[in-house]
């Protein structure tokens, strides 16, 4: 029962990233990213997931520059 406030501090940066108010991904299961509308980016989760995972735009550059070093 941690918030994701809570869990930044103690994830690994490298492995994780918080890419909005909701949502946290790990490298290892970031399966696509692709362009969204209005700058943003859709990232599309290894495993099934029902809603969509956006980007949000102000984490857009930091997102990719993470995502690029992890690959």
């Amino acid at each position: 029962d941690y918030t994701l406030e809570a869990l930044e501090e103690v994830l690994d940066p490298a492995q994780f990233f918080r890419v909005n108010r909701s949502y946290m991904v790990s490298i290892h299961h970031v399966q696509d990213v692709m362009v969204y509308s209005n700058s943003r980016l859709r990232i599309t989760p290894a495993v099934k997931w029902d809603q969509e995972i956006i980007v949000s735009r102000e984490k857009v550059a930091d997102f990719k520059h993470w995502f690029d070093g992890n690959n």
